[in-house]
């Protein structure tokens, strides 16, 4: 869908449709250079055979077109060929009627005419200087001006005149085709246009509705996670809104370790969940208010892996089990549900682990209130290659140095 968006410009479009400019740039420029050559030769050849006429006609066609290959190279556009080829075509022609010569050399810039004409992007350019031509023929051939140009013999007023309207009957037709077939190629453009913009536009709605319906989505997964969390900390009622401060402290940690914005949502939500597990610890041993027995301490460490279990199936969020199941593991290996260490212990549950911890201190339980930041600070600080990963510790500690005030506690 993206590509629709990122699609050639219309401009581009016509480039690629439409290639009439560049040949008959092409076009400009070979006719141009091939006349200069024409011409220097004619010089020599007719200097030879005496024909004054063509000599100099050759003189002026010669270096004009030479100026006209340059002028076309320089600017890329075919305007000084065009009107030097219409000019140079009735000045030829000019010089044909008053001074005669072969038949061939006026059926030649005849046809040089409708060339030019034909390249032309207009149709009515094309009608308009073939139309006056047609008239300039007739008015010398075929009216009593003919008495002031060169004497041609009857069949050749006849036939000089007729070959040219024939030419320029096959030239109109050819001319008329082309015409239509450029009206479909640009019937045929605009309709590609109008497809593209309603295709983006439709593109941009559907990506407008994705787009809030992910929102809401994102939105909703939140809430969501919200109330699970409020409902696992609604079970203990000495630690109330300990779970979304062990997400708020986790993401600040992110944000300290350069996570972007993705990875510190992801943290949040992992965060919120992280003792989702003790919805299956009975609430008498949650609350109880004498310290626990060993059986009792071994139900509450099943948590992380209750909640793994429940969490392990949701795949529209992975690694959201990582923070669930490890957050008690310990850098030496003596955490818990499975002993790992080191680089075994993911970030998410690295990240989780030090946050969770910094609240317990700071929180009020049944037995104390809430300890001294000191205290919570140095057992960090004491904790920091054993329990805690240096780098995620280390950042804690800035956090806690930054609270002067000391409001990050229940």
């Amino acid at each position: 869908m993206s590509d629709i968006k990122d699609a050639a410009t219309p401009e581009e479009y016509r480039n690629l449709f439409f290639t009439e400019e560049k040949d008959m740039l092409l076009v400009a420029k070979v006719v141009s250079l091939t006349m200069f050559l024409l011409g220097t030769s004619m010089i020599v050849i007719n200097s030879i055979e005496g024909n004054q006429a063509m000599v100099l006609v050759s003189c002026i066609y010669g270096p004009l077109f030479l100026l006209s290959f340059i002028i076309t190279c320089l600017t890329k556009q075919t305007k000084f060929f065009l009107v030097l080829g219409f000019t140079l075509s009735f000045l030829m022609e000019f010089v044909y009627l008053k001074t005669g010569g072969q038949e061939g050399f006026g059926i030649f810039w005849m046809c040089i005419i409708t060339f030019f004409t034909f390249f032309t992007s207009k149709k009515r350019l094309f009608f308009l200087v073939n139309s006056f031509y047609i008239l300039f023929v007739v008015l010398a051939f075929w009216t009593p001006l003919f008495k002031y140009c060169y004497q041609f013999s009857q069949t050749m007023r006849i036939r000089f005149p007729m070959l040219y309207m024939i030419e320029f009957v096959f030239a109109s037709i050819i001319k008329i085709r082309l015409s239509k077939a450029e009206k479909n190629k640009n019937t045929l453009f605009n309709n590609l246009m109008e497809l593209q913009d309603n295709l983006q536009h439709q593109v941009e709605a559907r990506t407008k509705e994705l787009e809030e319906e992910k929102n809401n989505s994102e939105k909703l997964l939140i809430e969501v996670t919200q109330a699970l969390a409020t409902t696992i900390d609604a079970k203990d009622k000495y630690t109330s809104g300990h779970s979304k401060r062990v997400a708020e402290y986790s993401k600040k940690i992110a944000i300290l370790l350069g996570k972007d914005e993705k990875e510190q949502q992801k943290i949040y939500l992992i965060a919120l969940l992280h003792d989702i597990g003790k919805i299956g610890v009975p609430d008498w041993i949650i609350n109880k208010r004498d310290n626990l027995t060993d059986e009792e301490y071994q139900v509450v460490k099943e948590h992380p892996e209750i909640g793994y279990e429940i969490l392990k199936n949701i795949t529209t969020m992975p690694d959201l089990e990582v923070g669930v199941r490890w957050h008690h593991e310990r850098l030496d290996g003596k955490g818990y549900p499975d002993g790992l260490s080191e680089a075994e212990i993911p970030e998410f549950a690295r990240i989780i682990s030090v946050a969770d911890a910094y609240d317990a201190m700071t929180s009020n339980r049944s037995y104390r209130k809430y300890l001294p930041q000191s205290v919570a600070r140095s057992e960090i600080f004491k904790g920091i290659g054993t329990q805690f990963a240096p780098e995620v510790a280390e950042k804690m500690i800035e956090l806690i140095d930054a609270d002067t005030e000391y409001t990050m506690h229940e």
